[in-house]
């Protein structure tokens, strides 16, 4: 799907892009200080938004086989990250939950605000601050349009 893009069109992504290129940095941090890989980091992320899940839910959110998510979860699971355990309702289910250390992860934001986007983000006007806030988690929230894949690259948070 190769859409062509007026200049504000162009603007938006470039600024995105740009926005994106100063958090990767803290991104890398964080998975460092944690001993995990940024795939890892990006699964931790998706389980703690998701709260307890089937393996196959957390799979297709993740947007992977369930071949797949097993490994991701077998690898997270030997990290401590997070833990398998047995649905109270179907026994056939196994379902997956953040551990402590999982938690931690996600919860580690200290370094996050003595960053240097943090502090550009920061020196906006209050009123500026809430647009960007408002305006990116409607980006995150979006419905992807029919016919993209739920999860690419370019889809991850």
């Amino acid at each position: 799907m190769d859409v062509a893009l007026d200049a504000t069109a162009r603007r938006v992504v470039r600024a995105y892009l740009r926005a994106v290129a100063m958090a990767e940095p803290l991104q890398r941090e964080l998975a460092a200080r944690h001993g995990v890989s940024l795939s890892d980091l990006y699964a931790v992320r998706v389980l703690a938004r998701m709260g307890e899940s089937p393996v196959s839910r957390y799979g297709q959110a993740l947007g992977v086989p369930r071949s797949t998510v097993t490994n991701v979860v077998d690898r997270l699971e030997r990290a401590r990250l997070v833990e398998r355990v047995a649905s109270g309702r179907d026994r056939r289910v196994t379902l997956v939950r953040l551990a402590p250390a999982g938690r931690r992860v996600v919860e580690d934001t200290g370094f996050l605000r003595r960053s240097l986007i943090a502090t550009r983000l920061l020196a906006l006007e209050r009123s500026d601050q809430t647009t960007l806030a408002e305006l990116l988690e409607r980006v995150a929230a979006a419905p992807i349009p029919s016919g993209m894949p739920a999860s690419t690259p370019a889809t991850r948070p």
